[in-house]
């Protein structure tokens, strides 16, 4: 079966496939997500270090939150695009932690999805790493 994909190049960075803009830069792919007005990193990277080697108790605001995750695992495309529809189970990431009370006890939180679930964790030692668990950064959509 042979699927055509209808894509426009929008400016020298910038794509959009079948309705989807993608952002390339810095060798780093982003994905335009309109809806949350955000453009999230297509791929998990910094594997197997901790929350605490990536800084991310500084970074918190550059993270999915939980929220976000259920929107983006739950949307036909998106999750396909961002592997959160179970098609890798090597590529659970750190998210924002949302428990003031966690937070305060150096926990971080992570999303993952399995072939047959998905999940999202809050309570991990910001010590802990993983050669499944990295970090995907977010950031407010360019204009």
């Amino acid at each position: 079966m042979n699927v055509k994909m209808k894509t426009k190049k929008i400016n020298k960075n910038t794509i959009e496939v079948d309705g989807v803009r993608y952002i390339k830069e810095d060798s780093r792919g982003w994905l335009e997500i309109p809806e949350l007005g955000i453009e999230v990193e297509i791929e998990v990277h910094d594997k197997n270090k901790s929350g605490d080697k990536l800084n991310l108790s500084k970074r918190e605001d550059e993270l999915l939150t939980f929220e976000q995750c259920i929107f983006l695992a739950n949307h036909p495309k998106y999750s396909k695009i961002l592997k959160m529809d179970g098609s890798s189970d090597n590529d659970d990431f750190f998210i924002k932690q949302q428990f003031d009370l966690n937070r305060k006890n150096g926990y971080v939180s992570r999303f993952g999805a399995y072939s047959d679930f998905v999940y999202l964790y809050s309570n991990r030692d910001s010590s802990y790493s993983g050669s499944s668990l990295g970090v995907r950064f977010i950031r407010s959509k360019s204009k």
